[in-house]
């Protein structure tokens, strides 16, 4: 987007504490209203944080932000309500940008550190995968110290791609359960 500035683009350096994120408040203020696809209450696999998923009420069209706020935390100093992250639709069906907060304070009681994610919602919008994206850049220290042994001072690191992180729907119940009962 050139010259202009995208709704991800001017977000709080350190996470906001909102109020109002019961689990049971949560479904009842989600039950209330017509969901987006990505909107509901979400559990991180491997960790049981759970996670809702909601619109921002600031905004509307291509341009909905959604904001991803803590309900229950495996980490007791990440309280209910703490803005974990904000998301965009992109271009694609079920593909979304995100700026997820990927580092606490120095108290340990907020979020900070914006980093770019992608989260894909499944086909049957019961599981999204959540994948970081950009570069990372490793400091080469030792060729302050050997000049001509080493070609460059930053080596750029590519993130390997995998589909493991992410998180499975809560509420409202997935279509096809994450634990299906045989008779």
């Amino acid at each position: 987007m050139a010259g202009g500035s995208g709704v991800l683009d001017h977000l709080p350096t350190a996470s906001e504490l909102l109020t109002g994120y019961r689990a049971d408040s949560v479904t009842d203020r989600l039950a209330a209203m017509p969901l987006h696809d990505i909107e509901g209450l979400w559990e991180f696999t491997g960790q049981g944080t759970l996670m809702a998923i909601e619109r921002d009420p600031l905004t509307h069209g291509a341009a909905t932000r959604y904001r991803m706020v803590a309900v229950r935390s495996s980490d007791l100093a990440l309280r209910p309500g703490t803005v974990m992250g904000y998301l965009t639709p992109t271009s694609r069906r079920g593909r979304y940008d995100a700026r997820i907060y990927t580092a606490t304070t120095d108290e340990g009681t907020r979020l900070r550190k914006l980093a770019r994610h992608t989260i894909t919602l499944s086909d049957e919008s019961s599981r999204i995968i959540i994948k970081p994206y950009g570069r990372l850049l490793r400091f080469n220290w030792w060729r302050l110290i050997f000049p001509y042994m080493y070609r460059s001072l930053i080596t750029p690191i590519e993130r390997r791609e995998d589909d493991l992180d992410g998180c499975i729907r809560v509420y409202p119940p997935p279509a096809v359960p994450l634990n299906p009962v045989y008779l």
